[in-house]
């Protein structure tokens, strides 16, 4: 390729490129502070801390939190919020087939101890199989139920352990943003991981939160 054609066709394709990936970045940049910005407000305004902490994971990526909370059986909240990187281009799409979307994750930590070990797991949620990721589940019942037309492992010792995390997904108005919610003895708490849909995510901590408390020991 002469200099004359590669000045003629590659170049103002590299400008157009280098200008959609600036635009992506101011565009996607602003997108994402927006929800880290009003995640931590929502959450703020909810839990109502007596003392938090902030780490920043990545300016325009996440952060994680800790508070400390004035609830029945509740001494901390621990909240990880992690978000597709919008700001870039050419990562994006890449993100997009690993990430896969906005991530909240929240563990609920409890004063007492947790007798029963339960879980709501949504099928296909972990890619290596849920055998991968929960320790002795060959010693627990496992079954499936299907919400709003998405499958669910239930996976428990005691079956009265797994129905209220079961009717707390039910009860949510996208119940498909949950992708497991479990009650764990091995560090008492409750644990959630879901999508992070701006939508209902007030709603989704709000019901954790007296979930939580209900079930504290």
């Amino acid at each position: 390729m002469d200099l004359n054609t590669l000045l003629t066709t590659v170049f103002p394709i590299i400008i157009a490129l280098a200008a959609a990936a600036t635009l992506q970045f101011y565009r996607g940049r602003k997108r994402n502070l927006v929800i880290l910005e009003d995640t931590i407000k929502s959450m703020e305004s909810i839990y109502r801390p007596i003392d938090k902490n902030y780490t920043i994971i990545g300016i325009y990526i996440g952060y994680t939190a800790q508070y400390k909370v004035i609830k029945r059986g509740i001494g901390t909240v621990e909240v990880t919020v992690l978000l597709i990187p919008r700001q870039s281009l050419f990562y994006l799409p890449i993100a997009k087939l690993t990430s896969r979307f906005d991530r909240v994750f929240i563990h609920y930590f409890y004063r007492g101890k947790v007798l029963h070990e339960a879980h709501v797991i949504k099928k296909g949620y972990y890619r290596l199989g849920i055998k991968r990721e929960i320790r002795g589940i060959e010693k627990m019942m496992v079954t499936e139920e299907v919400i709003n037309g998405q499958s669910y492992y239930l996976i428990y010792t005691n079956r009265d352990a797994v129905e209220p995390l079961l009717k707390f997904v039910k009860s949510l108005p996208d119940p498909t943003v949950v992708n497991h919610v479990a009650l764990v003895p091995a560090n008492n708490s409750l644990y959630l991981a879901a999508k992070l849909d701006v939508k209902v995510f007030d709603t989704l901590i709000k019901e954790s939160y007296e979930l939580a408390s209900k079930l504290a020991p």
